[in-house]
């Protein structure tokens, strides 16, 4: 084994998730946020699975890399993003309306890792459908993933 391919092999779990996001666009070693999720949790960030158990109409902050945002066109003419984040546990979606959008969008848009603020809302009949309504974003966690780790 090259003295290159040992040193990746004995990174830290960080470098290892940025070297493999980076190189193959996948997770093998684990998911880049299982690095940060100590000091996330520390802000009162929760995860995808968290969300399952809080209840509808709840503040929260959450964070994921950034998987796909959506802009379909509405009757209303008003730009409604949707959005859905992946952390370590699973899926996040969330909306925003264009007040939000005011300050908030850029990010979005330009991040790899993205944190919010928002309402939780459930919908269906047992509430197994959950968003989080965005309030705004929180800078400081939301950016490129090198930049992060």
């Amino acid at each position: 084994m090259s003295k290159q391919r040992s040193s990746e092999f004995s990174s830290s779990p960080a470098q290892k998730a940025l070297t493999e996001a980076g190189s193959m666009s996948v997770f093998c070693s684990g998911h880049p946020l299982e690095a940060l999720r100590p000091r996330l949790a520390a802000e009162g960030i929760v995860t995808a699975r968290d969300l399952r158990r809080i209840p509808s109409g709840s503040q929260v902050r959450v964070t994921g890399m950034l998987v796909i945002v959506h802009t379909p066109p509405t009757r209303s003419k008003k730009r409604v993003m949707f959005i859905t984040l992946e952390d370590e546990t699973g899926l996040i979606d969330l909306v925003m309306f264009p007040k939000a959008q005011l300050h908030s969008a850029r990010p979005v848009l330009t991040a790899e890792v993205v944190t919010v603020e928002g309402k939780l809302q459930r919908q269906g009949t047992r509430g197994l459908s959950i968003s989080v309504v965005v309030d705004k974003v929180i800078p400081r966690w939301t950016g490129l993933l090198a930049d992060l780790l």
